[in-house]
């Protein structure tokens, strides 16, 4: 059954999106939502001559599409999802503790997948809560591609939070929206930290051995390590 209350959601955090400078403007950018009770994934549509997108201030539920995992439209045909589709699904495929996602276009983090690398974190609680490692970039490819959206399911790995998307923008996920979108602000706010420390110096980017006392080369044969790793 399709929840109303779902597509809501997912409009609101297209505003959030944009009210965040998360989103330059047009459909740059979008969220999904999982109902993990069905399975079913609500996301942000492309646009179309029903609804066409100056940004996504303007975003109701009436732009939010609905897909079953494989990606078939479950709910009004004229509403196609995102051409993102397949970066969401694969996520939500592979991340059974992701209910939420989204697929930001930041001015700060743009400028690390514009040059295809990662993002330093250098800070203990940015570094902590986005995963214990820097923000991975994905591999260069079309967009909307099973490429793409394979490597970023790689990058993000088992634990991570966020990851870019080379020349593109970033991924970041939640079990919530309210999560998702906090994760890409933080985003946000990790690249500005890196590039201001780049003027004055090398951003240092911080270890796991660094806050715990543990060996980094076993955490790394064992990510599941860090659940255990509490601050």
């Amino acid at each position: 059954m399709i929840r109303e209350d779902l597509k809501a959601a997912v409009a609101t955090s297209a505003r959030q999106m944009w009210d965040k400078r998360l989103t330059w403007g047009r459909d740059a950018g979008d969220s999904s939502l999982r109902d993990p009770e069905t399975g079913l994934i609500y996301i942000l549509q492309k646009p179309s001559d029903k609804h066409p997108i100056p940004n996504w201030s303007v975003a109701t539920p009436d732009f939010v599409s609905v897909v079953d995992i494989d990606g078939a439209n479950v709910g009004d045909p004229d509403v196609e999802p995102t051409i993102e589709l397949l970066t969401h699904l694969r996520i939500y495929q592979n991340r059974p503790d992701v209910n939420a996602i989204c697929h930001s276009h930041g001015e700060w983090s743009v400028v690390y997948a514009g040059i295809r690398q990662p993002v330093p974190t250098m800070l203990m609680d940015s570094f902590y809560y986005l995963g214990m490692a820097p923000i991975p970039c994905s591999t260069m490819g079309k967009i909307g591609s099973d490429e793409v959206a394979m490597s970023c399911v790689e990058q993000l790995g088992a634990e991570g939070k966020a990851v870019l998307l080379a020349s593109h923008g970033a991924a970041t996920v939640g079990a919530d929206l309210d999560e998702a979108i906090a994760v890409a602000e933080l985003v946000e706010q990790v690249a500005k930290q890196a590039i201001y420390a780049s003027v004055i110096g090398k951003p240092i980017q911080l270890t796991v051995s660094d806050l715990f006392d543990v060996d980094a080369e076993e955490v790394r044969a064992h990510p599941e390590m860090l659940k255990d790793l509490v601050l």
